[in-house]
């Protein structure tokens, strides 16, 4: 907890071998704050340096797995105030990416529910993803008028390819569970009912294999997509922040909460 009555964005559970982060904001989607972000960094490092750890777990309280950035947040500041926002927003969120992409760790993220914007960046930097049979997965970011983050634009054509990435991040498609596993983004769907359960069998299976082998073939299978990762996490947040401004896009981020622009 980080106080007597205010619970911390992001709940932490640990067992033998096995770290869980669960994002903890149920009643807004779980939708990824600066606080969030800060305190997932410091679980995922604080896990990094136990050598008795080899596998952590990203999944979401509630009915979302991460419902994106705080949109609401962001339309909280005026127009011109929102750059420097969502320039912070990102690069904090950057940092969780790229320490995900750099783990010795086996990261699985339990998509539990909606994933989306830089939601669907957390499954994508991840190492193996169970999906629920009601999750959904979508970049989301053009519907408010924003480009994406959180590495979503430099993975999703190394994965899919330019026309499906493209297909998701402009055209608004939004793929279940069941096809993210089709399209090559998701390595199991399974039942809402049997998710918990299935979850810690995937879990206890990386643990009962060779774990003195994950760090360094994680090293060697990450290796091309890290060489320019940082400069375009770089340039993911100087897009973001710069769109943020952009007449449009605060029209569509006020509607998106339900406030009047002007």
């Amino acid at each position: 907890m980080t106080s007597s009555d205010t619970p911390s964005a992001v709940r932490i559970e640990r067992r033998p071998g096995v770290v869980r982060l669960i994002m903890n904001r149920p009643a807004d989607g779980n939708a990824f704050t600066l606080e969030m972000a800060r305190e997932a960094l410091a679980a995922l490092r604080d896990a990094e340096s136990d050598p008795d750890i080899h596998v952590l777990t990203l999944t979401g309280e509630g009915r979302f797995f991460c419902a994106g950035g705080d949109v609401t947040s962001m339309a909280s500041f005026e127009a011109g105030d929102r750059p420097a926002f969502l320039s912070e927003l990102a690069d904090a969120a950057h940092d969780v990416a790229l320490a995900m992409m750099r783990s010795r760790l086996l990261i699985i993220a339990g998509v539990n529910g909606t994933a989306a914007g830089a939601g669907f960046g957390l499954v994508l930097n991840s190492d193996w993803v169970l999906a629920s049979d009601q999750s959904s997965m979508l970049a989301a970011y053009s519907k408010i008028g924003l480009s994406p983050d959180t590495g979503v634009a430099y993975l999703l054509p190394r994965a899919l390819g330019h026309q499906r990435a493209t297909d998701l991040a402009l055209n608004g498609r939004v793929l279940s569970g069941a096809e993210a596993v089709d399209w090559g983004l998701a390595n199991e769907v399974t039942a809402a009912a049997s998710f918990a359960a299935r979850l810690t069998e995937v879990e206890d299976r990386f643990l009962s294999g060779a774990v003195q082998t994950y760090g360094p073939t994680k090293k060697l299978l990450r290796a091309t997509a890290l060489a320019g990762y940082v400069e375009h996490l770089r340039n993911e947040s100087a897009s973001i922040a710069e769109l943020s401004g952009h007449p449009d896009t605060v029209q569509r981020v006020d509607r998106f909460v339900g406030k009047k622009s002007g």
